[in-house]
């Protein structure tokens, strides 16, 4: 588990942990709470970069699929969800 924690520290989300470990997302959270890490929404909250998000934004209106913005950059559905709800 020495690894979820170090790949946590260099910036990994726990939906990308727990891909790459084949494990569910709760394993990574409760390895992580274990070692002392604060995981609330507040405290690390996934998001992309203006131009992150400006790509992402482009990508999907010419065909990509949310699972594949989840996948490229390495975040929840909620946070693709997020990013490419219409701005206000």
């Amino acid at each position: 588990m020495r690894l979820i924690i170090d790949d946590y520290e260099a910036g990994a989300s726990t939906y990308e942990l727990a891909k790459r470990y084949n494990v569910r997302r709760n394993t990574v959270r409760d390895t992580l709470r274990r070692a002392g890490f604060d995981l609330t929404a507040k405290s690390k909250r996934a998001t992309l970069s203006e131009e992150q998000t400006a790509e992402a934004r482009r990508l999907f209106a010419s065909g990509a699929t949310r699972r594949e913005l989840m996948e490229m950059y390495g975040v929840s559905e909620s946070t693709i969800r997020r990013v490419l709800r219409p701005r206000r």
